[in-house]
């Protein structure tokens, strides 16, 4: 058995036991996602300030919605989905044009080994922030998803309520216009 494998099944006990308002699991579990789950809201709304309150309103939504998961091994994906739901809800009421831009990215499809090629190549961390607050939300939140919380296309496409192959057309895009965003910063 794989370590993996080993957390994973780990994972799972913490859920089963946080079901049963087992305070102590579920801090644990708090404790396994809060600092990813920050980062990804601080990447898909670009508002860290906001953040600790978005990050507070998440946390009660899965404490009270956790007694109805029925699968527990999907604790990841549910989560990131509540997450990915209440920050849509913070950027409508914030900025309808971004709202209204994150439901209307088109089609299209890409490799993840180009992404990961991408990625590789860029040596500076800050760039690559700096290069990701410039995206459209769509496109941070799929580069965010897939290669910052190491989620694979099926994940995302549950999380973000769309298909796979959208998924794969918002990462081309997105490696696209991260691409582009790059080049200007290194040029100019």
């Amino acid at each position: 058995m794989s370590l993996q494998n080993l957390q994973h099944i780990q994972e799972q006990l913490l859920v089963l036991q946080a079901q049963s308002r087992n305070s102590i699991a579920f801090q644990q579990l708090v404790q396994t996602y809060e600092r990813r789950l920050f980062y990804y809201l601080q990447r898909f709304t670009g508002a860290s300030a906001d953040t600790a309150d978005l990050m507070q309103e998440i946390w009660l939504n899965v404490y009270q919605k956790l007694p109805g998961l029925n699968a527990p091994q999907a604790f990841r994906v549910w989560l990131y989905k509540i997450a990915h739901n209440r920050a849509v809800s913070y950027l409508r009421k914030r900025d309808r044009q971004s709202a209204v831009a994150f439901e209307q990215v088109q089609n299209g499809s890409i490799t993840e080994s180009e992404i990961e090629q991408g990625y590789e190549q860029l040596e500076n961390a800050e760039l690559v922030h700096r290069a990701l607050e410039q995206l459209s939300l769509p496109h941070r939140e799929v580069l965010t998803l897939r290669f910052l919380e190491d989620l694979d296309l099926q994940e995302i496409s549950e999380i973000i309520s769309t298909s796979i192959g959208t998924v794969k057309s918002r990462l081309h895009y997105a490696r696209l216009e991260i691409k582009k965003v790059i080049e200007e910063e290194c040029n100019g």
